[in-house]
C-alpha cells in the first residue's frame, strides 16, 4: 500500500509541475506572478502577515530602487572609455564566437548578431553553422550580415546535425585563441569581450572564463538576475551553475574534440566537465555579460527527464576520469544532482560533545546519534564544563560505563568554547573530529558519511552541515564573510523546503566557512593549523578556524545531505546591530580585515550583505 502510495504521489507531484508549466510558463511575467503568489501565501501560512508584512516591506524598497536605477548597458561614455583600453592592452587575443542556428526567429537572431557587432573590443570573429534551417529569412539574414562584416564567417550543413554537430562545425572554422559561446537567440552586453580580455590580461594562465548573466524574456526585457560565485568545483558537480558567458581556450577544446555527438542535450555541461578534467584554471567576472531568453518551448523545459540523464552520465564520467570512487544519482530537483563518493577504509570519527547541564538538550542530542546513524565506527567525547546539577552527574556517570566508546572527560576552567574543545582534541582517537553543539538533534541515518565522504578528500579542510531550527527554517547552510561587515550564516530563517536562490540549499558547494555547531575534518589538518586559536572566547572560532585552514590550501565546503535540527534561539540576532560577542567580533574584523575587504569569493558581490532575504537586484553591472 506505501509503495503504491509513493507512486501516486510521485505521478501527482509531476502532473502539478506539467501543469504549472504549461499555465505559467517559465521566462514570462504569469510565471513570476505566480511564484510570487505562491511564495506570499505560504509566508502568511507559515510565519503569519506581520512577518509577510516586514518582508513585502523590504521586497518593495529593492523594486523602487530598480525602478530608480533600471537595468542598462554601459553608458556611451563608459563604452568609449573601453574602447579607448581595448587599443592599450598588451595582449589582444582573437576571440572566436561560435552560433548554432535552426529557425530561429528573425528578430532574435539579428539581435545575437547585432550584440556581437556592437562590442567595443574588436578582435573577434563570428563563426555561425546553420544546422539545415528552413525557413527562407536564415538564409537571406546570414547573407546580409555575411557581407556587412568580414570578421562574420557562415556555413550551411545540408543536413540537421544537432546542435553539437553544428557548433563543432562553427568551432571547424574558429581560429580564434579562444572560443566564446553564444546562443542564437541570446545576446551579449557590449562589454562582454572587453571584460574578457582585461581578466586575460591580468590573468595570463586562465584557461576558462564565465560571468554573471541576466533572464531576459520573449520580448528582451529583465526578468532575473543570475549572479554567481567564485569558481567552485564541488557546486559545478552538484548543478551546472556556469552557463553564460563562456570563453574556453581553444587549444583545449581542440585537444578535448569539442562536443561529443551523442550528448544531444547536456552538451554544454558535458563540454565544461571535460575541460575541466584538463584544467582547474578558471575564473570568473562578476558581472552580467549576457542576456539569456527563456520561454515556454525552451529544450530544457520540454526534455527533463532527458537533461537529467544527460546530465548524470556527463558527470558520472568525468567522476570515471578524475578516478572519483563513487555514484551520481539525480535527485528530486531538476538539475541537481549528487556524486555520491565511497567510504575509504572506514576511519574512526571522534565526536566532541561540549556541555554543562541541561541533560535535556544532550540526552536528545545523544540519543539521535545513537537511534539515527547508519555509520558506527566513532567515539563521543563529551566535555563537562563544571556542571552543577546531580542529574547531570549521574547522566554521564551512566553514559561512560554503559558505552566504551563514550569518553567522559572535565574542562574545569572558565567557559571558553576555542580552549574546551581544543582540550577535548588531545583525547580524541579518530583520525577524523567532529565538533557538535550538545542542542543538535541527528534527522537523517547517513549524516555521518555525508560528511565523512567530503572531510577523506585530501583537497577538503572544513566540511558543514544542513542545520534547521526546530520549525524547519534554515539556521546553516554556509558562512559568508563580510555579511554584516564580519561574518554570518546566510539563508537564516529561509524556508527549507525552497532549493534556495540558485540551488544554494540543495547543493554541496564550497564557502569560507561553515559552522563548528556541527563540523567535520581531518585531525591532522586540526593538528597541522594548530586547533581554535583561544582568543576567540565564543565568537567567530570556527569561521576563524575554516579561513586559516584554507590559508594552508584546504577548501571547506558545506553538504546538504548531513541535516540536523538546531535547537539555538531562533529569534536571538535577527537584526545587523545585535552583536552577542562584541570583543570576539572586533578581534575577528582586525584579523580579517583584507579578506572582508577584497570579498568572500564564494558570494557574489552583486548579492546583498545586510538581509538574509537574497532578491537578486536585475542589473546590467
Amino acid at each position: 500500500m506505501a509503495l503504491k502510495d509513493i507512486g501516486a504521489g510521485k505521478k501527482i507531484a509531476r502532473c502539478h509541475e506539467y501543469l504549472v508549466d504549461l499555465l505559467f510558463a517559465p521566462g514570462t511575467g504569469r510565471r513570476g506572478i505566480y511564484e510570487l503568489a505562491a511564495r506570499s501565501s505560504h509566508i502568511i501560512a507559515e510565519d503569519g502577515m506581520r512577518s509577510f508584512a516586514e518582508r513585502s516591506q523590504r521586497y518593495m524598497r529593492r523594486k523602487l530602487s530598480q525602478k530608480k536605477n533600471p537595468p542598462k548597458e554601459p553608458s556611451g561614455k563608459e563604452l568609449e572609455d573601453m574602447r579607448i583600453q581595448c587599443a592599450s592592452f598588451e595582449y589582444r587575443p582573437k576571440i572566436s564566437i561560435i552560433v548554432p542556428v535552426l529557425n530561429t526567429r528573425e528578430e532574435w537572431l539579428k539581435s545575437a548578431i547585432d550584440s556581437v557587432l556592437h562590442q567595443v573590443y574588436d578582435n573577434w570573429e563570428l563563426c555561425i553553422a546553420d544546422d539545415g534551417s528552413d525557413q527562407p529569412h536564415i538564409k537571406e539574414t546570414l547573407n546580409c550580415y555575411q557581407q556587412k562584416d568580414a570578421r562574420i564567417k557562415v556555413k550551411y550543413l545540408n543536413m540537421n546535425k544537432g546542435v553539437s554537430g553544428a557548433s563543432n562545425e562553427a568551432l571547424a572554422m574558429a581560429s580564434g585563441e579562444f572560443i566564446g559561446f553564444l546562443d542564437h537567440d541570446d545576446q551579449l552586453l557590449s562589454n562582454a569581450l572587453y571584460e574578457v580580455v582585461l581578466m586575460l590580461n591580468r590573468n595570463a594562465r586562465a584557461d576558462f572564463v564565465y560571468s554573471d548573466e541576466i533572464l531576459i524574456s520573449k520580448r528582451g526585457k529583465p526578468v532575473y538576475a543570475y549572479f554567481r560565485p567564485d569558481f567552485s568545483l564541488d557546486y559545478m558537480l552538484s548543478h551546472c551553475y556556469i552557463v553564460h558567458f563562456v570563453v574556453i581556450r581553444a587549444s583545449i577544446l581542440k585537444k578535448i574534440g569539442g562536443f561529443r555527438a551523442d550528448f544531444t542535450v547536456s552538451q554544454d555541461y558535458d563540454l565544461f566537465l571535460r575541460v575541466l578534467s584538463q584544467t582547474r584554471n578558471v575564473l570568473h567576472i562578476p558581472k552580467i555579460l549576457y542576456g539569456w531568453r527563456q520561454y515556454e518551448s525552451s529544450t530544457g523545459h520540454l526534455l527533463k527527464e532527458r537533461v537529467m540523464e544527460s546530465s548524470r552520465r556527463a558527470l558520472q564520467d568525468f567522476a570515471d576520469r578524475e578516478e572519483i570512487k563513487g555514484v551520481v544519482w539525480g535527485t528530486k530537483n531538476f538539475n541537481f544532482f549528487r556524486l555520491k563518493r565511497d567510504i575509504l577504509d572506514r576511519p574512526k570519527i571522534s565526536i566532541i560533545i561540549p556541555t554543562k547541564d541541561r541533560i535535556d538538550l544532550l540526552k536528545r542530542c545523544i540519543e539521535s546519534i545513537q537511534n539515527r546513524s547508519s555509520y558506527d565506527n566513532y567515539e563521543i567525547i563529551i566535555v563537562d564544563n563544571m556542571s552543577q546539577e546531580e542529574e547531570t552527574a549521574a547522566y554521564l556517570d551512566g553514559l561512560g560505563k554503559s558505552h566504551e566508546n563514550y569518553r567522559i572527560i572535565k574542562f574545569n576552567e572558565k567557559f571558553n568554547y576555542s580552549k574546551l574543545n581544543n582540550y577535548a582534541a588531545e583525547f580524541a582517537r579518530g583520525e577524523h573530529l567532529l565538533f557538535l553543539n550538545n542542542d543538535v538533534e541527528v534527522l537523517n541515518s547517513d549524516w555521518l558519511e555525508a560528511m565523512l565522504e567530503q572531510s577523506q578528500r585530501g583537497e577538503i579542510g572544513c566540511v558543514g552541515a544542513k542545520l534547521l531550527y526546530p520549525d524547519r527554517k534554515i539556521q546553516h547552510v554556509g558562512v559568508v564573510v563580510g555579511w554584516g561587515g564580519r561574518a554570518e550564516h546566510i539563508y537564516k530563517w529561509s524556508h527549507s523546503n525552497n532549493i534556495g536562490y540558485m540551488g544554494h540549499f540543495v547543493s554541496i558547494r564550497n564557502y569560507s566557512a561553515v559552522t563548528a555547531a556541527c563540523m567535520m575534518l581531518r585531525k591532522s589538518i586540526f593538528d597541522e593549523v594548530g586547533g581554535f586559536d583561544e582568543s576567540f572566547e565564543i565568537g567567530f572560532g570556527d569561521v576563524d578556524l575554516c579561513l586559516r585552514v584554507r590559508k594552508l590550501g584546504y577548501e571547506n565546503l558545506f553538504t546538504p545531505y548531513a541535516e540536523l535540527l538546531h535547537y539555538e534561539s531562533a529569534t536571538r540576532g535577527r537584526s545587523l546591530s545585535f552583536d552577542p560577542h562584541p570583543n570576539d567580533t572586533k578581534r575577528f574584523i582586525e584579523r580579517w580585515h583584507e579578506y572582508i575587504k577584497r570579498g568572500d569569493p564564494y558570494y557574489n558581490p552583486n548579492l546583498p550583505l545586510d538581509s538574509y532575504d537574497i532578491l537578486p537586484f536585475v542589473s546590467w553591472r
